[in-house]
C-alpha cells in the first residue's frame, strides 16, 4: 500500500468491469453475429444435453432470436455497451452494477445454460461455470459503499470465499463423470484445437498427444491443485497470496489450452470467456479488506495510567 491507500480499489475494478462489458457489446457487431449463425452455432448448443428447465428456455431464447438475429444481437450489443460505459462513470457506477449482475445472470441461463454445470463433461479448463455469472459475482464483490475511508474502498472481504467456492467447484467438477480421465482432458484438449490458429492447434495437439490416454494420474493432480488454490485463499498473509497467484496462473494456462482465448477468431466470440473474469476475481481477492479488522491499541490502566494521563502537581 503507498499512502494509506488500497492498491485495488472497488472503483479501479468497476473501471475493469466497464472495460470488458464495452468488449462484449463491441464483439456483438461482428458480421457473423448478425445471422441465424449466432442462434445456432452458440446459443442452442448451450442448452444441449441438460435437463428441461434449461435446455427449453435455451431452445426458446435461440428461437426468439433466429427469427431477427440483427435486431436481437443490435439490442444486446446497445445494451452491453451501455453497461459498460455506465461503469467508466462515478456516477452512474452504482445503476451499471446493478443493471449489469440482472444482465449477466440473464445470460448465464438463457445464453449458456448456467455454463452447462448440468449437462456433463463441464469444468473450469473449459469454461465453468461460464463467463456470465463470473461477471455477476465481480459486480457484487466491488458495491461501492458510501463512507470514504480506505477501507471502504477496498474490495469485499468475501471476496476470497467466492474464489474458493469456485475453485473447490471446479475440483468436484473434475471428478464428476465426463471429466474424471485422462483421456477426457485429451479430448478437451482436442477440441479446443479445431479451428483455431495453427500455433494454438499445434500447442494443444502436442499437449493432447502426451497426455496417458488411460488412468486418472491427472486428472488427480489437477483435482488438488484446484482445491489447493481454493482452500489457500480462505488462509491469510503470505499463503493467500501465493493460492491466489497460483490461481491466476493456472487460470491463463486453462484460458490458453481449454478456452482457446476466447475463439476471438471465430467470428462468433460473445465474449472473452471465464478466464479472464477468474483472474479478475483473484486480483479483487489479493486487494480486499483482510478478514479482521486491525486490532485496537488496549488502554493501559492502573496507576500508570492515570500517572500519565492526569499529571499531578506538587508543590514544597
Amino acid at each position: 500500500m503507498t499512502n494509506g491507500s488500497p492498491r485495488v480499489t472497488r472503483r479501479g475494478v468497476q473501471i475493469t468491469l466497464g472495460m470488458l462489458w464495452l468488449l462484449d457489446g463491441a464483439l456483438k457487431f461482428q458480421p457473423a453475429m448478425m445471422t441465424s449463425a449466432f442462434a445456432r452455432q452458440v446459443i442452442t448448443p448451450a442448452g444441449q444435453g441438460q435437463p428441461g428447465f434449461i435446455s427449453w428456455p435455451v431452445r426458446e431464447a435461440a428461437s426468439i432470436v433466429t427469427r431477427a438475429p440483427v435486431l436481437a444481437v443490435l439490442v444486446f450489443g446497445l445494451i452491453e455497451l451501455a453497461l459498460g460505459a455506465g461503469l467508466l462513470h462515478r456516477r452512474t457506477a452504482r445503476w451499471a452494477l446493478a443493471a449489469s449482475i440482472g444482465w449477466a445472470l440473464s445470460v448465464w441461463y438463457l445464453g449458456e445454460g448456467l455454463g452447462g454445470l448440468f449437462g456433463g463433461g463441464a469444468s473450469l479448463l473449459t469454461g465453468a461455470p461460464g463467463s456470465s455469472v463470473m461477471y455477476a459475482v465481480v459486480a457484487v464483490t466491488v458495491w461501492p459503499r458510501r463512507d470514504g475511508a480506505p477501507s471502504g474502498q477496498r474490495p469485499a472481504r468475501w471476496a476470497a470465499v467466492a474464489w474458493a467456492a469456485t475453485w473447490l467447484g471446479g475440483a468436484v467438477l473434475q471428478l464428476l463423470p465426463g471429466s474424471d480421465t485422462n483421456a477426457s482432458l485429451s479430448m478437451a484438449l482436442s477440441m479446443n484445437a479445431s479451428g483455431a490458429p495453427g500455433w494454438l492447434a499445434g500447442l494443444d495437439s502436442h499437449l493432447a498427444a502426451w497426455v496417458p490416454w488411460g488412468g486418472v494420474s491427472l486428472v488427480l493432480d489437477l483435482v488438488l491443485l484446484q482445491a489447493a488454490v481454493g482452500l489457500g485463499a480462505l488462509a491469510g498473509g503470505r499463503t493467500r497470496r501465493v493460492a491466489v497467484l497460483g490461481g491466476i496462473v493456472l487460470s491463463l494456462a486453462f484460458w490458453v489450452l481449454g478456452q482457446g482465448l476466447g475463439q476471438f477468431w471465430s467470428g462468433l466470440s460473445t465474449d472473452p470467456d471465464t478466464a479472464p473474469l477468474l483472474i479478475l476475481l483473484g486480483v479483487t481477492v489479493l486487494g480486499a479488506a483482510p478478514w479482521r479488522p486491525a486490532a485496537r491499541p488496549r488502554r493501559q490502566s492502573g496507576p500508570e495510567q492515570v500517572s500519565t494521563a492526569v499529571p499531578l502537581a506538587v508543590t514544597v
